[in-house]
C-alpha cells in the first residue's frame, strides 16, 4: 500500500509528520511523493490562526479529488485542526475517512491498527524512527512541546498543552542517529525553544543542550528558532557567541512594542526589555542576524500605540521581520477583547510596516556587500540558473537565499547538499547574489 503525506504549518508540524511515515514504514508500507499514487493521504494540518483553517479545508478538499478520480481509497487528517475541529471536521466532510488529533498521537497505532484492520504493534510514534523530508542536509530538532506562556491571543496551549521538555539524553541520541545519516544542519525548535529544561531540570538548561550537541561528530551548523527575550540569558548569548557550530541567528518574536498591548497580549518581555536584550546580543555577538515577527491590529492598539511599534521599528533595525495582521481565535483571552480593530484598518498598518521593513531589509543586505560565506547548497533554481544557497544567516522556509549563478566553472565545483564558499556580489530587499570563492 502506497502512503502520501501533505504537512501543512510549521516545522514542529513537519516533525510531527515525520514520525507519522515512521509509523507507517513499521507497516511495511510504501512511502510516495505524488499524491496520484497514493492508496492512503494524510493531510498534518495547522489550526493555529483562520488562514491556516482555511488553508487546511482548501488543501483537504483538493486531495479529495485523488479520492474520488484516483486510487485513493482513504483520507485522513491529523494535526492541530483534527484536534480543535474533529467533530465539525467528521459531520461536514463526508470526503474525511479518519480524524486524529495530536492529543491522540500516544494512541495512534492503535486507531491505525483499527482502521487498516491490521494486528495492533503496539508501537508510537518514535523521534528516532523518523523519516526526515526537509531537504539534505537539514533536520529540525523539537525538544519541546507545548507552551505554559499564555498569551491571549495564542491558541498553541489548548491544542498542544502545557509547556514539556524532553530529556537531554533523548535529543542528543535523536542527533547523534541523524548525524551518522550525513545530516549536517540542525535546527532546534519548539513553541518556546528558550524554556528548555526549566520543567524537568528546574533550571534553563538550552545552553548546555546546544554545548553538547555541538560536541557530536559530524554536526556542522546549529540553528535555535523561537527564543522569547525574557528567557535570553547572558549565558545562551555566551554560547551563541562562541561556539562556533552554533549560527549567530537570533529568531526573537516580539509582538509588539507597546507597554500597553504587550500587557493586553500577556507577554513577559516589555518595551524596556526589549531594547536592553537587542542591545546586549548586538554587543555581545557583532555579527549577529535578528529575526522577529510582530502582530499589527490587536484589540484595542491605537494610532499612537501603531505608530510606536513603526518607530521601534525603525529603531530596532530587524534584519528579518515578519508581520502577522491580528487573527481571532475562539476560546482565547483576546477573542473577547473590546476595542477590535477592522479588517481594512489592519491591512493598512500590515502594508505600512511591510514598507518600512523592506528598507531596513535592503540597507542591512547591502552591509554584506563584498563578505565571504560558507553556504550549503539547497537547490537548483527553477529556471537552471543558479544554485539556490544558503548561510548561517538565512533560516530554512522563513528567510530570502543567496543565488550562486551557475557557469562552467561553478557547474564542476558545486554540488547540491553540500557545502561551499561564496562572495557576496549583489543583493536587493530580501536576497543576496554571489559568486564561488
Amino acid at each position: 500500500m502506497n502512503i502520501g503525506l501533505v504537512t501543512l504549518g510549521c516545522s514542529k508540524n513537519q516533525v510531527d509528520s515525520e514520525m507519522i511515515l515512521g509509523l507507517f514504514k513499521k507497516y511495511n508500507m510504501n512511502i510516495v511523493n505524488e499524491p496520484d499514487e497514493a492508496d492512503i493521504i494524510i493531510i498534518n494540518t495547522c489550526g493555529f490562526i483562520n488562514s491556516a483553517k482555511i488553508e487546511a479545508i482548501d488543501t483537504i478538499l483538493e486531495m479529495a479529488e485523488y479520492k474520488k478520480y484516483g486510487k485513493c481509497k482513504s483520507i485522513i487528517v491529523t494535526g492541530c485542526l483534527a484536534k480543535r475541529y474533529k467533530k465539525e471536521i467528521l459531520e461536514s466532510m463526508p470526503e474525511v475517512d479518519l480524524c486524529i488529533g495530536v492529543d491522540e498521537y500516544d494512541n495512534i497505532d492503535e486507531i491505525l491498527s483499527e482502521f487498516l484492520n491490521q494486528k495492533f504493534l503496539n508501537r508510537k510514534l518514535e523521534f528516532n524512527d523518523r523519516i526526515v523530508s526537509t531537504k539534505f542536509p537539514l533536520s529540525y530538532i523539537r525538544i519541546s512541546d507545548g507552551c505554559d506562556n499564555r498569551c491571549s491571543y495564542c491558541a498553541i496551549p489548548l491544542i498542544r498543552g502545557n509547556f514539556k521538555s524532553r530529556k537531554m539524553e533523548d535529543i542528543l541520541d535523536e542527533v547523534k542517529i541523524q548525524a551518522k545519516q550525513g545530516i549536517k544542519e540542525f535546527c532546534v525548535i519548539s513553541q518556546d525553544t528558550s524554556k528548555y529544561g526549566k520543567d524537568i531540570y528546574g533550571k534553563l538548561k538550552l545552553s548546555e543542550l546546544l554545548n553538547k550537541i555541538s560536541q557530536i561528530e559530524g554536526v556542522k551548523w546549529i540553528r535555535v528558532l523561537y527564543m522569547y527575550l525574557f528567557e535570553t540569558t547572558d549565558d545562551l548569548i555566551k554560547e551563541m557567541a562562541s561556539n562556533p557550530k552554533v549560527c549567530n541567528y537570533f529568531d526573537i518574536p516580539i509582538q509588539h512594542i507597546s507597554d500597553k498591548i504587550l500587557k493586553s497580549m500577556n507577554r513577559f518581555d516589555t518595551k524596556k526589555i526589549i531594547y536592553e536584550r537587542v542591545e546586549k546580543i548586538r554587543k555581545m555577538v557583532p555579527d549577529a542576524i535578528l529575526r522577529t515577527t510582530v502582530i499589527a491590529g490587536f484589540p484595542g492598539e491605537t494610532d499612537n500605540d501603531f505608530k510606536e511599534l513603526l518607530s521601534s521599528i525603525k529603531d530596532l533595525k530587524f534584519d528579518r521581520l515578519g508581520a502577522f495582521a491580528f487573527s481571532r481565535e475562539e476560546d482565547t483571552k483576546a477573542y473577547d477583547m473590546k476595542n477590535q480593530i477592522d479588517e481594512k484598518t489592519k491591512q493598512e498598518r500590515l502594508k505600512k510596516i511591510f514598507e518600512l521593513q523592506k528598507e531596513i531589509s535592503l540597507n542591512q543586505n547591502k552591509k554584506r556587500l563584498n563578505k565571504e560565506y560558507e553556504v550549503v547548497v539547497e537547490d537548483i533554481s527553477d529556471d537552471d540558473k543558479y544554485f539556490i544557497c544558503r548561510s548561517e544567516c538565512e533560516a530554512p522556509d522563513v528567510d530570502g537565499r543567496i543565488y550562486l549563478k551557475i557557469n562552467e566553472e561553478s557547474a564542476n565545483k558545486v554540488i547540491v547538499g553540500d557545502f561551499t564558499k561564496v562572495k557576496i556580489i549583489d543583493y536587493n530587499e530580501y536576497d543576496l547574489f554571489a559568486k564561488l570563492i
